[in-house]
């Protein structure tokens, strides 16, 4: 028994086959986007590729790009095969071309799930946090090195600016790490001594952030050293006083993770996902329904339409009969003498 069956009138075929050239066009749009948001999202893990670990899933932008490019080109090609197999002569021209079609279909919305669950894992396993901890965590430890390394602190410095976030979760992370290069302190000061004996690493470890810590938008002034003697009012919350202090009040792991969060909105994949389907279902009712109209001859009839021709555990049966090979005894041919022209039957 056929699976989906329909009846469509001529009428109903000229219907689904402009319904079907619409899709294929927002297809296009859909796959256009995800080629922006592929782009996009490459150009910003490069712009700050200093403060992430190499561990980034760059496989992202790498297969939204390419589902993008393929869904344009796949959906174009769709919009004219669609427009003309509404019409019985112009079938006969793409109908060997139909099944190759709806193969590569398939394997595009399989690219859009492969995409999706990408994105998806790349949020929900915890990777781009983690990726973040320790890109950002390495970057705050070699921030001092600017004589050998000025790209890092640049980076780092605008990664702070323009996400309005200090220190890895919060200010107080700089206190933990010395930030302040050796060729800047005087190691004769008493005061510079005591920092370096005041902790087994041998580090200058101080109670102050970069600059770039500081909210230019904050209406207290902003103290980047000394910090611990300047306690907020115990009655505020974290982000409350560190806006106190006139300092940006989130830390840019949780900055960071937002801002790509909103790049892999899921929106336009999934959007992306089910055109492609309805696309395939819808030329797949349109190509049965042609084929079955060709048997007829009579392009003014109803002809029927189905998804698959007989049920889905007899097509799975034809599809494994397909791949089966006969081998020894199996093959009704062994035996049988060979008959025609020069040719000898076998000793019995």
């Amino acid at each position: 028994m056929a699976v989906g069956r329909v009846v469509l009138s001529c009428s109903d075929r000229q219907v689904l086959a402009r319904v079907l050239v619409v899709l294929n066009w927002v297809s296009v749009v859909t796959g256009a986007v995800l080629v922006s948001v592929g782009v996009y999202l490459w150009a910003e893990l490069r712009r700050w590729e200093e403060v992430m670990s190499e561990d980034i899933l760059w496989s992202v932008p790498v297969v939204l790009v390419w589902t993008g490019l393929g869904a344009c080109a796949l959906n174009l090609t769709g919009a004219r095969l669609c427009l003309d197999c509404s019409d019985l002569n112009r079938f006969l021209r793409w109908k060997l071309v139909l099944a190759p079609y709806m193969g590569v279909s398939l394997l595009l919305t399989t690219g859009v799930l492969l995409a999706a669950a990408l994105s998806l894992g790349l949020n929900a396993s915890g990777r781009l946090d983690a990726a973040l901890e320790a890109g950002l965590s390495s970057a705050m430890r070699r921030y001092k090195d600017s004589d050998r390394n000025l790209e890092l602190k640049t980076q780092l410095d605008l990664v702070q600016i323009q996400m309005s976030c200090c220190g890895k979760d919060r200010y107080q992370d700089w206190f933990r790490v010395q930030w302040v290069s050796d060729q800047y302190l005087d190691r004769t000061d008493p005061r510079v001594q005591d920092r370096f004996r005041s902790n087994v690493a041998g580090l200058y470890l101080s109670d102050s952030v970069p600059f770039s810590c500081c909210d230019p938008a904050s209406p207290w002034p902003c103290p980047q050293t000394h910090l611990s003697s300047r306690p907020a009012p115990h009655f505020l919350s974290l982000v409350q006083s560190s806006r106190s202090l006139g300092l940006w009040g989130k830390g840019c792991r949780e900055a960071l993770g937002q801002h790509y969060s909103s790049i892999l909105n899921l929106i336009s994949l999934t959007a992306n996902l089910v055109l492609q389907m309805l696309v395939v279902l819808g030329v797949r009712y349109l190509q049965t329904s042609m084929e079955s109209l060709v048997l007829i001859g009579d392009p003014e009839s109803d002809s029927e339409a189905w998804i698959l021709e007989s049920g889905l555990c007899e097509t799975l049966r034809v599809i494994k009969s397909l791949g089966k090979c006969y081998h020894g005894n199996d093959d009704p041919n062994i035996d049988r003498p060979i008959t025609g022209s020069g040719a000898h039957p076998t000793d019995q």
